[in-house]
């Protein structure tokens, strides 16, 4: 029982901090190294967590989301968003994604598809770092200014050319998504797709999801973003309030 627990604190400490390498993971843990590297080996083998191959560093596995995703759909979160999603994705014609923070990332665990034959679409349990998406953005802009610092300190890695990597451009962006009700993302993750997307807050407190509007540059036009940002700004607050008091959210 003492290597369940102990693999438990591992599962925990890499879900809070990833990416992690197992220098800094055996320090926030305050464990013996052998200990924490017996725990990361179990888990990765059973899928829960996995190494990034350029860092070596940890982050949640397929594992972790599959079953994310089984409490997320018992708890409320998918079934309270699906209704709204889908009535804003026929409002607006593009792809609605609803993601859920996981570190440093946002994964997606929900999507109502455009029907326009080129859309953007990404898989069920696609990952992206919080800065260079719409939906990630908006939840770092919901964080305190020291969470926002802690995740700036952990490296703003460019996606793409659009991608933004400066810290003070990034919290200047943050600042006006506060401002604003709602982030855009102008190809940031992916060249020729743009993005506004809001945090869902229930009660107005901590962020446990995001919402999206994604679609081509072609048809996401500047003078539609404002409208679209405000459509999703509604549509996740209305999230919000769909949510049950009694849910279990991820």
């Amino acid at each position: 029982m003492r290597s369940v627990a102990t693999a438990l604190q591992v599962m925990e400490a890499v879900a809070v901090n990833q990416p992690i390498g197992l220098s800094a993971l055996t320090r926030t843990l305050g464990l013996p190294k052998t200990t924490v590297q017996r725990s990361l080996a179990a888990l990765a083998e059973a899928s829960w967590i996995e190494q990034e191959t350029a860092t070596g560093r940890w982050q949640v596995g397929v594992r972790a989301f599959v079953v994310g995703s089984a409490v997320s759909a018992r708890g409320g979160l998918r079934p309270a968003a699906l209704p709204t999603m889908r009535d804003l994705g026929a409002e607006v014609g593009e792809t609605v994604h609803l993601m859920v923070p996981a570190g440093r990332e946002v994964v997606l665990v929900e999507r109502v598809d455009s029907p326009q034959p080129v859309r953007a679409v990404a898989p069920l349990g696609a990952r992206a770092v919080l800065h260079a998406t719409s939906n990630g953005k908006a939840l770092l802009a919901a964080l305190s200014t020291r969470e926002v610092d802690a995740y700036i300190e952990g490296g703003l890695e460019a996606v793409t050319p659009h991608t933004i990597t400066d810290p003070e451009r990034l919290r200047s962006d943050l600042r006006g998504i506060v401002e604003a009700g709602f982030a855009v993302c102008r190809e940031e993750l992916e060249e020729g797709v743009v993005s506004v997307g809001a945090a869902i807050r229930p009660g107005y407190g901590r962020p446990i999801a995001s919402l999206s509007i994604s679609g081509p540059t072609s048809r996401m036009l500047p003078e539609l973003l404002k409208s679209y940002g405000e459509k999703v700004r509604l549509a996740a607050e209305a999230i919000a309030i769909a949510l049950p008091t009694d849910a279990d959210l991820p």
